[in-house]
C-alpha cells in the first residue's frame, strides 16, 4: 500500500506539474499572439479535452500523498513534507476552482466567430492564477520527491542496522 501511494503521488503530481508547466511554456505565449477568435477556439478545444481527465488526475494526486503521510506518520520529517505537499495541492485545487473554472465557464459561452472584444482582459485572471497553481504543484512535486528520497535513505540505514545486528548475533553465537 505504501509503495502504491508513493508511486501514485509522485507520478500524478509530476503529470499535473508537467501539464501546467507545458501550458505556461508554450501555449500561454501563443495565446497572447493569436487572433481573438483563434484564441477562443483554441482554449475551448483544450478545455473540453482537459475536463475529461484533469479532475480525476488531480484528485488522485491529492489523495495519494495524504494516504502516504498517514502510513508514515511516525516519521516526522516525511510526515511534515507530505503534509505541506498535500496542502500545496489542495491550495492549487482551490485556486483552480476559484479562478480558473469560472473563467473557463465564461469562455465556453463565447462564440469564437465573434468573441467579446475584452476577451483577453477577461482571460487575464486565468493566466495569473495559472502561474500560482503551477508553482504550488511544482513545490508539491519537489517535496514528494525529497520525501521519497528520505524514505530510501531511511530504508538503507534500517537494512544496514539489521545487517550489523545479524553480524553481532552471529559473532556471539560463535563465541558460545
Amino acid at each position: 500500500m505504501l509503495t502504491v501511494a508513493r508511486v501514485i503521488a509522485v507520478l500524478f503530481a509530476g503529470i499535473m506539474t508537467g501539464l501546467l508547466f507545458g501550458d505556461w511554456l508554450g501555449p500561454s505565449f501563443a495565446r497572447s499572439q493569436m487572433p481573438l477568435g483563434s484564441f477562443v477556439q483554441f482554449q475551448q478545444i483544450i478545455h473540453y479535452n482537459y475536463l475529461k481527465v484533469l479532475p480525476a488526475l488531480s484528485m488522485a494526486a491529492l489523495i495519494a500523498p495524504i494516504v502516504w503521510l498517514l502510513l508514515v506518520r511516525r516519521d516526522k520529517t516525511q510526515f511534515r513534507m507530505l503534509a505541506v505537499a498535500a496542502l500545496a495541492i489542495a491550495a492549487a485545487s482551490a485556486i483552480t476552482f476559484m479562478y480558473n473554472v469560472p473563467v473557463n465557464d465564461l469562455l465556453e459561452t463565447w462564440n469564437h466567430n465573434s468573441p467579446p472584444p475584452d476577451a483577453r482582459e477577461l482571460w487575464q485572471p486565468w493566466e495569473s492564477a495559472h502561474l500560482v497553481r503551477m508553482g504550488l504543484w511544482f513545490g508539491a512535486l519537489l517535496l514528494e520527491i525529497v520525501a521519497l528520497s528520505l524514505a530510501k535513505e531511511k530504508l538503507k540505514v534500517d537494512i544496514e542496522s539489521i545487517n550489523e545486528g545479524m553480524k553481532e548475533s552471529m559473532a556471539k553465537a560463535r563465541n558460545l
